[in-house]
């Protein structure tokens, strides 16, 4: 046999080898939170590794022996420092971290793994049902997920769209979304074919209220008697919360479904903040809040804060639980 023929093929397949070894060495670790865990699913598939999912704001011990008994090799950390913390000092092995500004940013890092692909799903970044949506999509085709706002898709997103070089993408609308914008922003970088999932959005929108009504209903049971800036902070939120909740409510009677859905989503997504921060989750922006809550109770005491919450929270319907023993 002639062996410097059949050479290149040889070192073809001891490269292939050698990448398929590596992957196995790789596990994933990401938050809880939707969108960086729908990414990092996708990421999985690709190279064909698992994921250990921490709640977010924490590194648990759980996710860290699940690490360790894997025998990886090196740890692909979905997610900031704020939604996955500690990981490059708890975790005794190689971390590469993938962490943008913000969720959009994240998507787009994760995305440039694929180099290129003939097909991107797109979902708005915090609709929850929408990220499941284009995540299951996605990893049925092993390509990548990648999330917009209702009105734009952030710059890092679309240069992510045209260095995959991909000819199709598969749009998952929000009631709220401004779908012609998205698709006008999607076509600019070089996609030819949109393909845009049917929603129904009276549907989406009564379904964006349940979500929201749940969240607030497990917050007012998280929150607490207001006494420091830390459970002022989580009161506020799920009044906030309760407000939001009731101008969806209002909206949806008008048949104003895009209206509707954005306002749920945002209470949904204050009653989870409340909820975290009661957990003694105060990482981020949930520690500004308490400070800022820490400073005005400084500045006008204590009882005077409770009050007005009080008032507001009777105003509302928000229970806000007496203190527990």
């Amino acid at each position: 046999m002639n062996i410097i023929k059949f050479l290149p093929v040889l070192l073809t397949l001891l490269v292939l080898s050698g990448i398929t070894s590596a992957q196995t060495n790789v596990i994933i670790l990401v938050s809880d939170n939707p969108a960086d865990l729908a990414v990092a699913n996708t990421l999985a598939e690709k190279i064909n590794v698992k994921v250990v999912v921490t709640p977010w704001g924490t590194l648990s011990d759980e996710a860290v022996q699940k690490i360790t008994a894997s025998g990886a090799a090196e740890v692909y950390v979905v997610g900031g420092s704020v939604a996955v913390p500690d990981a490059e000092v708890g975790i005794k092995i190689k971390v590469k971290r993938f962490a943008g500004e913000d969720r959009y940013h994240t998507s787009a890092l994760i995305a440039k793994e694929w180099k290129n692909c003939s097909e991107v799903f797109v979902a708005v970044g915090d609709d929850d049902q929408g990220i499941q949506d284009a995540g299951t999509k996605a990893k049925v085709k092993k390509c990548p997920v990648v999330f917009v706002r209702p009105d734009s898709v952030p710059s890092s997103v679309a240069a992510s769209i045209e260095n995959l070089s991909a000819s199709t993408a598969v749009l998952i609308p929000t009631p709220n979304m401004q779908v012609a914008e998205i698709k006008s922003k999607i076509r600019a970088r070089g996609v030819g074919e949109i393909n845009e999932t049917k929603i129904d959005f009276k549907q989406r929108a009564a379904k964006a209220i349940e979500d929201a009504e749940a969240a607030i209903a497990r917050a007012e049971g998280n929150t607490t008697e207001v006494a420091d800036g830390r459970t002022t902070a989580a009161a506020r939120l799920v009044i906030n919360a309760k407000k939001h909740l009731e101008a969806a409510k209002v909206a949806f009677g008008a048949e104003k479904y895009g209206e509707a859905f954005g306002l749920a989503t945002a209470a949904k997504n204050q009653a989870e903040n409340s909820i975290k921060i009661s957990q003694n989750i105060v990482v981020g922006t949930f520690k500004m809040d308490v400070d800022l809550m820490k400073e005005e109770i400084k500045a006008r005491g204590l009882a005077k804060v409770k009050g007005e919450i009080d008032v507001e929270a009777g105003k509302h319907g928000v229970r806000i639980a007496r203190k527990r023993q």
